[in-house]
């Protein structure tokens, strides 16, 4: 593991380490508007139903934006993996935006010796 790779993960061990050192939650965020024109691409999507394709690329890139923010945040204080990894997603100012967080637990891991 290079002194800048984060190991992420969403299980609360991680296979093959040892952690020495918790350093605590750790978190990423970001805050996405829904634009007038998405609003109505999306309404007209709904009334067919199935998928609504103009906020699918806008969530993944939300996601993915929350997860480096994370990363970040860990590197910030010392971390090199992060465990217990999930995501979150809540509607704000009247459903005119979403909060996307990742969050999880900064650790410090070193590679167990083979026996």
């Amino acid at each position: 593991m290079s002194e800048k790779e984060i190991i992420v993960v969403t299980t609360p061990e991680l296979p093959g380490y040892e952690i020495i050192k918790v350093l605590g939650t750790i978190h990423g965020l970001t805050v996405r508007t829904r634009g007038v024109g998405r609003k109505i691409v999306a309404g007209i999507e709904g009334i067919f139903g199935g998928e609504v394709t103009a906020y699918t690329s806008e969530c993944e890139k939300a996601r993915k934006e929350s997860l480096n923010r994370l990363v970040e945040n860990a590197k910030k204080i010392g971390a090199n993996a992060v465990i217990g990894v999930d995501f979150e997603t809540s509607d704000i100012l009247q459903g005119t935006a979403t909060v996307f967080a990742a969050y999880g637990t900064a650790v410090i891991a070193k590679p167990k010796e083979e026996k």
